[in-house]
């Protein structure tokens, strides 16, 4: 019996052993004992110390982790409806469009939907796509609940210097759930029309979402700070050569979407 309980003592500590991305080493401890590192919370990965250039100016970035994946909706539906939203606040979150609205129009071009018995659902092929049309606002919300916040935009560039910003296609995401749009719009949205729905992303690079920063737009790189006075938000996209542009914090996007990040201690 002690025997048995060795083993399984043992392979228990084996599983929660982990290599610190900093120096090597392996650990046991929340902390690296070597370089004292904290361990990275799990679905994140570490960008150590760097500089980036950004509008031709090179910048300095201190380390921190970040998603390893955008938030998907299996994550971001309950906590939508664990937070008991109203009407207005839903719009506040979502698209930014009227709450007040009881038909809930703004949700007709996203996949969310009214769920049996109450709150908010998706389609179950749409769990694992990263959630989009969530306004600043909400996405601040969310990862605050979770101890996390948006990345700037010197850490999105940072990131996607090391590999570590993959790409989705709007397209294929809303192919998710075009049908769902069909139904629910009908005559509003008649047949589906890819070219239609789609004009001006005809390009792959087009397609490509964007991802939400937390730096104000035209505003210091490295900084997290938005004033309540502060309506346009820096949007970034990973491409070969990386694409920023701008979205203002009220409104959500199909093609914008959003990951965590936490400062290294």
């Amino acid at each position: 019996m002690r025997w048995v309980f060795f083993v399984m003592f043992s392979l228990a500590m084996i599983a929660f052993a982990w290599e610190c991305p900093e120096c090597g080493e392996q650990n046991e401890g929340s902390f690296c004992s070597s370089c004292h590192l904290p361990q990275p919370p799990e679905g994140m990965v570490y960008v150590p110390a760097t500089t980036v250039e950004i509008n031709g100016v090179m910048v300095d970035v201190l380390p921190f982790f970040i998603d390893e994946q955008p938030v998907s909706h299996r994550d971001f539906v309950p906590w939508l409806n664990g937070s008991n939203f109203g009407l207005d606040e839903l719009g506040i979150i979502i698209t930014g469009g009227g709450g007040g609205d009881e038909t809930m129009q703004f949700l007709a071009f996203t996949p969310f939907m009214g769920a049996e018995g109450g709150g908010i659902a998706v389609p179950s092929q749409c769990l694992e796509n990263p959630v989009a049309s969530i306004t600043w606002n909400g996405a601040q919300s969310f990862l605050s609940d979770k101890g996390k916040r948006l990345p700037t935009l010197a850490e999105m560039k940072a990131a996607d210097s090391y590999g570590l910003i993959g790409v989705w296609d709007s397209f294929e995401a809303m192919q998710s759930f075009a049908a769902q749009m069909q139904s629910s719009m009908g005559e509003m949205l008649g047949v589906l029309n890819a070219q239609a729905m789609f004009a001006g992303y005809s390009s792959s690079n087009e397609r490509i979402m964007w991802e939400l920063t937390g730096t104000v737009f035209g505003g210091d790189p490295i900084t997290t700070s938005v004033s309540i006075n502060v309506s346009y938000i820096t949007l970034f996209k990973a491409l070969s050569e990386t694409m920023i542009s701008s979205t203002g914090r009220d409104m959500g996007y199909f093609n914008v979407i959003f990951r965590g990040a936490i400062q290294v201690p």
